[in-house]
C-alpha cells in the first residue's frame, strides 16, 4: 500500500514538472503576434473593415491571462475612413474560473480611445453591423493563404490559428458569466455626426471607471467628460455617477443613486448648473419605465428670439411609473415649477399631480391643477383643473377639464371660464370635451361700467390615428348668433379648412380701444397723430416701435408650410369708426401664397370688391374697387380726419415687397383712380384765397397792400361738383398725373410739381387754378380781374400740417403782369409826403408794403 503511494506520488510530481517544463518551453516559443494577420483577416471577411494593429501584442498567462496591445484601428464599413482606434489597452483574465464558464476579468485598462460615430440621411448608424452581429454571407472552411506557409499551430483542441481567433468572436462567450474586476477609460473621445438632423459634435476628455461589472448585478460608475458641438453649438461639461444594473437576457437597465451634472453652453440654453438625481429603471422588450425620488433642476439663461434670463426650472417626482405594455401609469406628488424674466415680461409656471393611477381596470386619482402667469404692459393669467378622474385605461373619463384665464391690457380686462367633461379612447385614439360651456366677459372704460359679456358652447374632437381635428363653437352677441367651426386633417402637414359665420361682429366691444393716458399730452403738431393713435391703439403701438428704431420683422415663410382655407360670411361688421354688410372673404393659404380671391362688402351707400396675395417671400399685392361710395365717413373712419367728402369710386392696384413692416410704403408701387361727386375739400378754400388774390392786386393798383393769410384750416373748404385724380405709385411716392376739379367758378387741374411721398407723409402739388365765371351782379365776389389767368396755388409739407400759397413767380398771364406793373407804376406816382403822414405818424413806405404783399401772395 506503501509502495502504491508512493509510486503515486512520485507520478504526480513528475507530471507537475512535465506540465512546468511544458509550460516553459510554451512561454518561450509562443508569440501572440502571429495571430495579427490572421485576425486582420477574419474581421475583414466577417465584418467587411480593415482592423490594424500597428504594435506589438504582449501576453502573460500566470497567475492571470494578461494581454496588452497598442495602436490598434478599425475602419468604417467598406470603407477607408477611420471608425474607432485605441492607443494602449490592457485586459488580464484569471485563469481557474475559465475552468468552470466563468470569464472573470480582473481589469480593463484603456487609454487613448477614439471614435468617430455618424448617422447617415436615411438614419443608418455606422456601427449598426458590430451590433447585428458577423456577416452570414462568409463561411471559413479552410485556412486562409497565409496559413500553408506557416503550417498548423494546434490549441487545445487541435484548431489552427484562424480556427482559435474564430472563437474569440463566436457567441461562445456569450454562453459565460461574465464579471468584470473593473474598467478604466482615459483620455476618451467621440465625434459624432448626424446628417439626417444636421447635428455634429463630439465628446472629449471621457474618462470613465466602474466597479466589479457582472451581469444583473449593480456596480459603480463614474463618467465625466466635455461635449462640444458646432450644430446645434455646445460647449458644457458633465460629470455623473450611480449604481447600474445591466440585464441583457432580459433587456433591463437600471440606475440607482443617479446623481448627474451639468454646466455650460447647450444650443440656446447657457446653463449655470443642471441637476438630476434618482433612481430610474427601463425594460426594453415591455419599455417600462419606473423611477422613484426622481428631481431635476436647471438655472439658466435661454438665448435665441425671445431670450429668458435668471431661468429656474425644479421637477420632483417621488413615484413615476409608466407601463405601456400593461395600460398603466402611476404617479404620485409630481411637481413641476418654472420661473424666468423675458426682455419685457416674466413668467411663473406651475403643475401638480398629487395622486394619479391609470389600469386597465380602474382609473382614479386626485384633481391635477396648473397655473400659467405672464406678467409685463399686460398680465396674462391662466387656470387648469382636471377633476373627477374615471373609467379605465382603455376609455379614460373626466368629469370636469376648468379652465379659467384672464388678460389684463391697461383698461382692459378680458375674463374666459369654460368647463367641460372629457373621454379618452384608446382603441380609437379619439380625445374629446364633449360639451363646452362657458362665458366670456370683456371690461373696458370705453364699453361702461356693465362692460360686454357673451355666452358660449361648442365641442372639440381630436382623432390620433386620423390625425384629425374638429371643433365647432357657438356663442351669442348681442342677440346675434356667431358660429366658429375648425377642420383639420394631417398632424405632420395639417389641412386646415376655417369657417365663420355671424350676423354680427363689433370689434370695439370685442376688442375695445385703450383710453388715452392723458388727454393734454402733445403739442398742436402732433395732436393729428395722437387723435389717430387713440382711436387705433394698434397703429400707436406699430408707431412707437417703428420709432424705437429698427423696423419690425416682416417673415411670410409661414405659407411655404401651411394649408389652410378660411371663409367668412359676416351680416355687419363695426369696428374703429369703420361700419360694413354683407361681409364676404374667402381665402387659401398654401404652396408659399395667401390668397384672398373674395373680398366684398356694402359700405357708406356704395360696394366694396377687391382681390389680394401674400408670398412667403414678402411680396404683397392688392386690388381694390369701390362703387357709389361716401367717402366722407370713410376717411374719417381710416384717419380720423375730416378732409374730403363726396360720392363716387375708387380703382386701386398696388404691390409692394420689404423686409420689414416699415419698409413697405417705401416699396409701394401701382395705380389709383379717383372720381367724386358734390363734395368738399376740407382745408382750404379755393374760392376764399381768390378773392383775396383779386383784393390784393387791386389794393396794389392803389397803393394799399392786403393781409392775405395762408394757413392751411381745417374749418376752410372747396366745394366741386367733380373730382377726377389719377396718381402713379413708385417706390412708395406717387405722382398725379389727373387732377381734375370741377367748381361753379373754378376749374382745377394739376401743375408741376405733383408729388405724394407715401412713405414719408409728405406732400407737394402745385393745383393751377382759373376762374371761368363771376358772380360779379348776383351778390357774389368779383373775380372778374382774375378772368383768364392761372393761378398756381401749392400744398406742401406734412400730412398732418399741410399749408398753402400762391406761386406769383408761375403766374406766366400776361393779365397779371399788366396788373402788376399797373399797380408798381401807380406806388412810384403816388405823391406822398416822405416822414410823417397827415396823423404825424411816420408814412408807410410803398415798395416796402409792396414787398409785404409779394410775400402774402407767395404764401410766406
Amino acid at each position: 500500500m506503501k509502495v502504491w503511494f508512493k509510486r503515486s506520488v512520485v507520478g504526480a510530481v513528475a507530471l507537475f514538472i512535465v506540465a512546468l517544463l511544458g509550460l516553459a518551453i510554451f512561454l518561450l516559443t509562443f508569440d501572440p503576434n502571429a495571430y495579427k494577420n490572421k485576425v486582420q483577416e477574419l474581421v475583414a471577411e466577417r465584418y467587411q473593415r480593415t482592423l490594424l494593429i500597428n504594435g506589438d501584442i504582449s501576453l502573460s498567462l500566470f497567475p492571470r491571462i494578461g494581454l496588452s496591445v497598442k495602436e490598434v484601428s478599425l475602419s468604417n464599413r467598406d470603407a477607408t475612413s477611420l471608425f474607432a482606434s485605441i492607443e494602449q489597452a490592457r485586459v488580464a483574465v484569471a485563469i481557474w474560473p475559465l475552468l468552470s464558464d466563468n470569464l472573470v476579468v480582473d481589469h480593463i485598462s484603456i487609454s487613448g480611445f477614439r471614435a468617430w460615430v455618424s448617422r447617415s440621411k436615411e438614419g443608418v448608424l455606422n456601427f449598426n453591423d458590430l451590433l447585428e452581429g458577423p456577416s452570414t454571407e462568409v463561411a471559413i472552411t479552410e485556412p486562409a493563404a497565409g496559413v500553408a506557409s506557416t503550417g498548423r499551430v494546434s490549441g487545445p483542441a487541435g484548431d489552427t490559428p484562424a480556427e482559435a481567433a474564430d472563437g474569440l468572436l463566436t457567441p461562445r462567450v456569450a454562453q459565460m458569466n461574465i464579471d468584470i474586476a473593473g474598467l478604466e477609460l482615459k483620455d476618451g473621445e467621440v465625434h459624432f455626426v448626424d446628417a439626417k438632423n444636421g447635428h455634429s459634435g463630439r465628446i472629449s476628455g471621457v474618462q470613465l471607471n466602474t466597479g466589479r461589472v457582472t451581469f444583473d448585478q449593480p456596480f459603480d460608475v463614474t463618467l465625466k467628460g466635455v461635449l462640444q458641438a458646432d450644430s446645434p453649438v455646445a460647449d458644457a461639461r458633465f460629470q455623473g455617477q450611480a449604481l447600474l444594473r445591466l440585464d441583457r437576457a432580459q433587456s433591463r437597465y437600471a440606475a440607482q443613486k443617479l446623481n448627474v451634472q451639468i454646466s455650460g453652453k447647450l444650443a440656446d440654453l447657457q446653463a449655470q448648473s443642471i441637476t438630476l438625481q434618482g433612481n430610474v429603471a427601463y425594460s426594453a422588450a415591455n419599455r417600462l419605465f419606473d423611477a422613484t425620488g426622481l428631481s431635476l433642476g436647471v438655472q439658466g439663461s435661454l438665448g435665441g428670439a425671445k431670450p429668458v434670463q435668471d431661468l429656474a426650472v425644479t421637477l420632483a417626482a417621488p413615484q413615476l411609473k409608466v407601463d405601456p405594455s400593461r395600460a398603466q401609469l402611476e404617479v404620485q406628488r409630481l411637481g413641476l415649477r418654472a420661473t424666468g424674466k423675458m426682455p419685457t415680461e416674466s413668467f411663473d409656471v406651475a403643475f401638480d399631480a398629487p395622486d394619479l393611477f391609470v389600469s386597465p381596470e380602474q382609473a382614479r386619482g386626485e384633481s391635477v391643477s396648473g397655473t400659467v402667469k405672464i406678467a409685463g404692459d399686460s398680465v396674462l393669467g391662466l387656470a387648469v383643473e382636471m377633476a373627477g378622474l374615471g373609467g379605465n385605461a382603455s376609455q379614460l373619463t373626466l368629469k370636469e377639464l376648468k379652465v379659467d384665464g384672464t388678460y389684463k391690457q391697461t383698461d382692459r380686462l378680458t375674463r374666459i371660464n369654460m368647463v367641460s367633461p372629457l373621454r379618452w379612447n384608446a382603441d380609437t385614439t379619439e380625445l374629446g370635451l364633449t360639451a363646452i360651456k362657458g362665458d366670456v366677459k370683456i371690461d373696458a372704460q370705453t364699453l361702461g361700467p356693465s362692460g360686454f359679456e357673451f355666452p358660449l358652447i361648442g365641442s372639440v374632437l381630436v382623432n390620433i390615428d386620423k390625425q384629425s381635428v374638429s371643433s365647432d363653437l357657438n356663442a351669442v352677441l348681442n342677440g346675434n348668433p356667431l358660429s366658429f367651426s375648425t377642420r383639420v386633417a394631417g398632424f405632420e402637414k395639417p389641412a386646415i379648412r376655417l369657417n365663420l359665420q355671424a350676423d354680427e361682429l363689433d370689434f370695439d366691444q370685442l376688442f375695445p380701444v385703450r383710453a388715452p393716458a392723458d388727454a393734454s399730452v402733445g403739442a398742436s403738431s402732433t395732436e393729428p397723430a395722437s387723435a389717430n393713435a387713440a382711436a387705433d391703439p394698434v397703429a400707436a403701438e406699430s408707431t412707437q416701435a417703428a420709432q424705437a428704431g429698427g423696423g419690425t420683422p416682416l417673415d411670410l415663410t409661414a405659407l411655404d408650410a401651411v394649408d389652410v382655407v378660411a371663409t367668412a360670411r359676416v351680416g355687419r361688421v363695426a369696428g374703429r369708426g369703420l361700419a360694413a354688410s354683407e361681409v364676404v372673404i374667402d381665402a387659401r393659404a398654401g404652396k408659399g401664397r395667401l390668397d384672398i380671391s373674395q373680398l366684398s362688402a356694402k359700405l357708406y351707400g356704395g360696394a366694396l370688391t377687391g382681390k389680394a396675395t401674400a408670398t412667403s417671400k414678402n411680396a404683397l399685392s392688392l386690388q381694390l374697387s369701390l362703387d357709389g361710395v361716401a367717402v366722407g365717413p370713410l376717411v374719417v373712419a381710416t384717419t380720423g380726419h375730416d378732409r374730403l367728402t363726396g360720392t363716387g369710386t375708387l380703382r386701386a392696384n398696388l404691390k409692394t415687397q420689404a423686409q420689414t413692416v416699415d419698409g413697405l410704403l417705401p416699396a409701394l408701387a401701382g395705380t389709383t383712380q379717383l372720381a367724386l361727386r358734390d363734395g368738399t375739400i376740407k382745408g382750404f378754400n379755393l374760392q376764399q384765397t381768390l378773392v383775396e388774390i383779386s383784393e390784393a392786386l387791386s389794393k396794389v393798383s392803389h397803393g394799399k397792400v392786403p393781409d392775405i393769410s395762408a394757413r392751411y384750416d381745417l374749418t376752410r373748404e372747396t366745394q366741386f361738383t367733380a373730382l377726377d385724380a389719377n396718381l402713379n405709385v413708385a417706390k412708395g411716392v406717387g405722382t398725379l398725373t389727373r387732377l381734375t376739379v370741377e367748381a361753379p367758378l373754378l376749374r382745377v387741374s394739376q401743375g408741376s410739381p405733383a408729388v405724394i411721398d407715401l412713405a414719408n407723409r409728405t406732400l407737394d402739388v402745385v393745383a393751377n387754378v382759373r376762374v371761368v365765371n363771376t358772380t360779379r351782379g348776383q351778390g357774389g365776389p368779383d373775380l372778374s380781374r382774375l378772368r383768364g389767368i392761372t393761378i398756381p396755388v401749392r400744398v406742401q409739407g406734412p400730412f398732418a400740417e399741410m399749408n398753402y400759397g400762391v406761386d406769383v413767380k408761375s403766374m406766366a398771364s400776361g393779365a397779371a403782369r399788366q396788373v402788376l406793373e399797373q399797380g408798381l407804376k401807380d406806388i412810384i406816382q403816388q405823391k406822398v409826403a416822405p416822414g410823417t403822414s397827415d396823423q404825424g405818424k411816420p408814412a408807410a413806405d410803398p415798395v416796402k408794403d409792396l414787398g409785404n404783399t409779394l410775400k402774402g401772395l407767395l404764401g410766406r
